[in-house]
């Protein structure tokens, strides 16, 4: 299974978030990695559920009791960070707060990291206003 990295988390988190908002929940299908369910990913788990039309609610609920299994802390706190993630785009949160929600869970190297990572996408517009790239 691959490594759970929280600038990747970040990045599609960004992409499916701006994939549905534009295109709706049902386009966000296209791009799920039926691999990484399998392998139990929160994220992917999640955006499927999503995109089947399943509330808030549940989707937390089920998402709550997969993370609860995981015994490592730091593999903890990263798939608490792919359900956020998940919530924020159920609920289409712009950009500016879904990546909001989601450095409030690291500390700066990592948010250094994602900025840089999607440096190109977004922190040239929009975000340059509020953080420094």
């Amino acid at each position: 299974m691959e490594k759970l990295v929280f600038s990747q988390i970040a990045q599609r988190a960004y992409e499916f978030n701006i994939k549905g908002r534009k295109q709706g929940f049902a386009g966000l299908a296209d791009d799920i990695d039926a691999e990484r369910i399998k392998n139990h990913d929160i994220f992917e788990t999640g955006i499927k559920l999503i995109s089947e039309g399943v509330d808030c609610e549940n989707i937390n609920k089920i998402l709550t009791n997969k993370i609860s299994m995981e015994h490592d802390a730091s593999l903890k706190q990263l798939k608490i960070i792919q359900k956020e993630a998940v919530l924020c785009i159920q609920k289409k949160y712009n950009s500016w707060l879904l990546l909001n929600v989601l450095f409030s869970y690291t500390g700066e190297n990592e948010k250094e990291e994602t900025k840089k990572m999607l440096k190109n996408k977004i922190f040239t517009e929009y975000f340059s206003m509020y953080y420094e790239v």
